[in-house]
């Protein structure tokens, strides 16, 4: 027959002034010490321990903390639900640690805004807040959890977080578990068949945010296997399971089908439900080198956002800045405040609109350079065809560096591949009025001898 004890003691762990629930199949006194064999259960305000086996040790002392092992299927249930499992747990008065550990894993399950928690280990200290042994211990005063040795934390049983130690720790308005490896190794991270290396990494329980530092992976989920997108980065943050993270900090973004980018800051969009790329935008100081045959190039201290669906990359730069964005390849040299660029199936770079202060450098052939400007520039890479559009009331302005060619016009067409390679259109003139030669002398005199 199973015995209920009613303790009110005042020297056991966890004794309030109306006392706890301890219920065993066997008890023995020895000594100082107490025996709860075949079955020991703790009910108290903190929550539940179970355990087939319990002692505890040096009951006489005078300061309530006593020493205590459990063993056999060990369990704590907290008043908040969470579970904590062992084959063993030792508690140690005098370090104020209680210590769980398993011949396989601990497990700790819980749950954070409706999501499965669940962390396992080979050992787990719990550190309590004991500097006035005579004060009464609740759960809450459990300040500090650490996970020792392979540790894996899963969040819904998609995302997981390989690791030599974790330590969950709890404040007043914070809740947050840091992931650390062994040394000179990574923590590592996968969700679905993504994989992510990093030095560290930490997990906002209250906000289910995740930052991982010093990064280097690829992602496998988001791509075809083909197309496998490779990165490193500084820091890593993705919130709440959303379909996007951000990679801030010498990001490097490798596409081996599309190019490279680096960047201060970039967010990688997926698409909801599906296995690709639905966008990546990129703030702040960023670069992309093409895998194109003409070695192109983009670059601006504003945004760029490259939208895979519509197969359209767009970039800005910053109205209060004065930098403009910057498009080069092996035959020309653009800087605008806008670009369009539309690339194809295989993400070959077909099409380029750039406008608002057009600026450009043209090599016509390796000894002829030119020059202009324009408030539109259509650009065609692969024919290397390029069309320069002014607004109404403005005109387009091309120059040759050996000054073979000055020409005003409307419009103005370079194509290599016709007779008549650069022609005007409209109102032409082969000359600049001294307002025209001002602003091509002001603007292109750094770059060339312009007289």
């Amino acid at each position: 027959m199973r015995k209920l004890i009613l303790l009110v003691i005042p020297f056991i762990l966890f004794a309030e002034p109306e006392g706890f629930n301890i219920s065993a199949n066997v008890l023995n006194f020895d000594k100082n010490n107490l025996h709860f064999e075949n079955g020991f259960y703790l009910d108290h305000s903190f929550g539940k321990i179970y355990a087939n086996k319990a002692q505890f040790f040096n009951v006489k002392k005078i300061s309530k903390l006593v020493d205590f092992e459990l063993k056999d299927n060990v369990k704590l249930i907290t008043n908040t639900n969470a579970i904590l499992t062992s084959d063993e747990a030792i508690f140690n008065a005098l370090t104020s640690k209680i210590k769980f550990f398993s011949t396989d894993i601990v497990t700790f399950k819980d749950k954070i805004k409706n999501k499965d928690l669940k962390i396992t280990s080979k050992e787990v200290l719990c550190h309590l807040d004991t500097k006035n042994v005579m004060k009464t211990l609740n759960f809450e005063d459990i300040y500090s959890i650490s996970f020792i040795e392979n540790t894996i934390l899963s969040l819904e049983n998609k995302m997981n977080i390989f690791a030599h130690l974790a330590i969950f720790e709890k404040k007043e308005n914070s809740a947050n578990i840091y992931l650390y490896p062994k040394e000179n190794d990574v923590c590592k991270f996968n969700y679905e068949q993504s994989e992510i290396l990093a030095k560290k990494a930490k997990l906002d329980v209250n906000n289910i945010d995740i930052c991982l530092t010093s990064v280097k992976g690829h992602i496998n989920n988001l791509v075809k296997k083909e197309h496998l997108v490779s990165f490193i980065c500084e820091k890593l943050f993705w919130h709440n399971f959303e379909n996007s993270f951000s990679l801030n900090e010498n990001v490097k973004v490798i596409d081996p089908t599309f190019g490279e980018i680096f960047s201060d800051h970039l967010e990688i969009i997926k698409k909801p439900k599906e296995n690709a790329i639905r966008k990546i935008i990129s703030r702040k100081n960023t670069k992309i080198n093409f895998f194109t045959k003409t070695r192109s190039s983009l670059a601006t201290d504003g945004i760029i956002e490259l939208d895979h669906e519509k197969k359209r990359i767009s970039a800005f730069s910053l109205k209060n800045q004065n930098h403009d964005l910057l498009y080069e390849d092996e035959n020309i040299s653009i800087s605008a405040k806008k670009a369009i660029l539309n690339y194809a199936e295989d993400k070959n770079i077909e099409y380029i609109t750039l406008e608002n202060s057009v600026k450009f450098k043209y090599k016509e052939n390796k000894n002829l350079t030119g020059y202009g400007l324009a408030d539109r520039i259509e650009y065609f890479p692969n024919e290397n065809k390029i069309i320069l559009q002014s607004d109404a009331d403005k005109k387009v302005l091309f120059w040759q560096e050996d000054n073979s060619l000055k020409l005003s016009a409307n419009e103005i067409h370079i194509n290599p591949k016709e007779k008549k390679d650069i022609k005007g259109l409209g109102d032409v003139r082969f000359t600049f009025n001294l307002e025209e030669e001002n602003l091509i002398h002001e603007i292109f005199s750094k770059y060339a001898n312009y007289e």
